[in-house]
């Protein structure tokens, strides 16, 4: 890992003032269109609470990205082909789950490049929509941009007013983000070859924060320099360490999330546990829409999380059994399962404390690197666990 740190901008004046945080990403993306087969973000279509996955094909398309929708949760390492060279704009669990793939040989760490944004959460869009509307008294079409900054989250409305309210405030009333991101402590990804995000910028200033996290991180950002199609400077000492402290503080929320909405579960005997593991799956009417919706589960009809007879009498409690080993070293927290689940299972709820118990007994934490083998992988595991 290289750790440079920048702060950077679009050479062009109108993408840097009309684009977000100084257009950075805009601006890289466009550099890249003619170099890699798919160049993936997420768009806005109509409101922010709605976009698309789109692949970029020309440099006047970029004019239409929107910067981080914090209510459109799309899982991205689905799109991802094998044998086509990507650039891909991913949230922190999107790019672990990137890393989770290239260990499973689904894809090719030498054909992507990972381009990561900073997330302190996102929002299921549903509720978000019912809380614009009774927080904030805004309708939808009333709002241009929302973003998540010292505790607030903030929506711009088109008259170009800002209403803020405490996220900690929203979420004691039933709004906010998703619980899975609540309690997630991986917020700048430095997994990805270059980590961006308006922490630690200089306020007013139209800048992006950039740390360049590999060799290929570090080479695409020259090029797009040398194209003249961003320009960077070092950031100063106090910023940086201003950034360093945003991210700890919220790390700091994410472990008081998890003793709240976790710790419960773990400060149970064993059989209590067990009874609620049962008494939490017991809706579950056997879709398996969680498997098909996992984005580091993808063995089709071979997953482990299938390996029971059909005609087994407890088909539905194997696969549950089965899939929450299968993901105890491999969950990587995105929430998908619990999103899709038809009749409202909190899914990752169970996955994350089988995945972090696992973690603290190991100190393997999935997807946050190709070279860090699991433990069972490598037939390193401890004793009596």
């Amino acid at each position: 890992m290289m750790n440079k740190l920048y702060w950077g901008w679009a050479t062009d004046e109108s993408m840097r003032l009309g684009g977000e945080s100084g257009g950075f990403v805009t601006a890289l993306l466009r550099s890249l269109i003619d170099d890699y087969d798919d160049v993936i973000v997420i768009r806005k279509v109509g409101t922010i609470f709605e976009g698309s996955v789109v692949s970029l094909s020309s440099a006047d398309e970029t004019k239409r990205v929107q910067g981080a929708l914090h209510s459109v949760c799309i899982e991205l390492s689905h799109y991802i082909r094998k044998g086509r060279r990507t650039a891909i704009v991913l949230k922190p669990c999107d790019a672990r789950a990137v890393i989770e793939n290239i260990k499973r040989n689904h894809v090719d760490r030498d054909e992507v490049l990972l381009i990561g944004l900073n997330c302190g959460g996102t929002l299921p869009p549903v509720p978000a929509m019912n809380m614009l509307s009774s927080q904030y008294d805004l309708q939808p079409d009333d709002v241009v941009k929302e973003e998540i900054d010292k505790g607030n989250l903030i929506f711009t409305t088109t008259a170009g007013d800002e209403v803020s309210k405490s996220i900690d405030d929203l979420e004691a009333s039933g709004y906010g983000r998703r619980e899975s991101c609540r309690y997630c402590d991986v917020k700048i990804p430095t997994m990805c070859d270059l980590a961006c995000g308006n922490w630690g910028t200089p306020s007013g200033k139209n800048m992006t924060f950039v740390e360049v996290c590999t060799t290929h991180g570090m080479d695409v950002l020259t090029n797009a320099i040398d194209a003249g199609a961003v320009d960077v400077k070092e950031p100063s000492e106090k910023l940086s360490t201003i950034r360093t402290k945003v991210e700890g503080a919220m790390k700091k929320l994410a472990r008081t999330w998890d003793k709240k909405l976790l710790g419960r579960m773990r400060d149970m005997g064993e059989a209590e546990r067990l009874e609620h593991i049962q008494r939490t799956l017991a809706p579950c009417i056997g879709c398996y829409g969680c498997r098909k919706a996992c984005p580091v589960c993808k063995c089709s009809d071979d997953c482990k999380c299938m390996q029971f007879a059909p005609d087994d009498v407890y088909p539905i409690s194997l696969f549950h059994s089965i899939r929450l080993l299968h993901l105890m070293e491999s969950c990587i927290g995105c929430g998908n399962c619990t999103d899709v689940c038809p009749v409202d299972i909190p899914l990752a709820h169970l996955h994350q404390l089988f995945a972090r118990s696992y973690e603290s007994k190991t100190g393997y934490k999935p997807g946050m690197s190709v070279d860090d083998v699991p433990p069972l992988s490598r037939g390193d595991f401890p004793e009596g666990y």
